[in-house]
């Protein structure tokens, strides 16, 4: 069940992903509804395109292109996240893509350098913080 979660690389999207601006465009995985949508507005707000997940809900579609960043929960309701992040690292359709990894964890930098991330965000976080590592990779 583990390996079919990672290869699934799953990113969800609605049929309005065909009007995204693919320059800027964001897949957030968080399973914290109200962390996801702060998340998601403040991105939206200034002028990203999201992809908002929350892992709670079963994937609809899967996409098959490469968002130019991910916002990555570590501890995915199945406690996932960071196995996810290495699969993406390896993959090389998707090993180009920024990956910040956000959580609570206490060793936060630790599992980043380990599944090779390119950054992490430690919650809680203001979305002046979100909006700062956003911007150094898109």
């Amino acid at each position: 069940m583990q390996k079919q979660f990672i290869n699934l690389l799953v990113f969800v999207y609605d049929m309005n992903l065909v009007n995204l601006d693919m320059g800027k465009c964001i897949v957030i995985l968080e399973d914290e509804k109200a962390t996801l949508e702060m998340m998601e507005m403040a991105l939206e707000d200034e002028g990203y395109d999201v992809i908002a997940i929350n892992h709670h809900e079963p994937p609809e579609y899967i996409i098959d292109f490469a968002p130019q960043l991910i916002l990555l929960d570590v501890r995915l309701s199945n406690g996932y996240g960071h196995l996810l992040c290495e699969d993406l690292k390896k993959n090389p359709r998707t090993s180009k893509i920024p990956v910040i990894l956000v959580s609570g964890a206490g060793n936060l930098e630790k599992i980043a350098k380990d599944c090779n991330a390119n950054n992490y965000l430690s919650k809680p976080f203001d979305m002046d913080e979100l909006l700062k590592i956003t911007r150094k990779y898109i």
